[in-house]
């Protein structure tokens, strides 16, 4: 079993990486109804997916670098402020890997400087629609 390490796994918004990244995480969820009825075995509940859904996350230290193939923290809060909506791309970086894409917006944004430690940041994005697989 071949393993990946943490930093080939990137989050791009539309097509530019986030400056500064260090850790990565995609969840994705099915709203679950309870169809248990008189009829179920040995009183045991059953369950049936429905509606489903999906986040990203992204957190790093705060760089404020700008332009080029690169988004920062500023770039990502702006976006939320205008509400637009973003192609995000989540997945390995190496060729031949698999990778998840879906339309998302922007629905958190942190920044914090402790006084001891670097600043940094954490962006969350709520998917859009269906999330599709690529090949890198």
């Amino acid at each position: 079993m071949a393993k990946v390490p943490g930093y080939q796994i990137v989050l791009q918004l539309d097509t530019k990486k986030l400056v500064g990244y260090r850790t990565h995480s995609m969840d994705v969820e099915a709203d679950m109804a309870d169809s248990t009825t008189g009829a179920s075995t040995n009183q045991w509940k059953e369950n049936m997916p429905l509606f489903k859904g999906a986040e990203f996350s992204v957190g790093g230290l705060y760089d404020p670098a700008t332009g080029g193939s690169v988004t920062t923290f500023d770039g990502a809060f702006s976006i939320l402020a205008a509400g637009t909506k973003v192609v995000a791309k989540f997945g390995n970086t190496a060729v031949g890997s698999k990778y998840y894409e879906a339309d998302a917006y922007i629905r958190h944004v942190h920044i914090e400087g402790p006084h001891d430690d670097l600043a940094s940041y954490t962006l969350d994005l709520v998917v859009t629609g269906k999330i599709t697989q690529g090949t890198v």
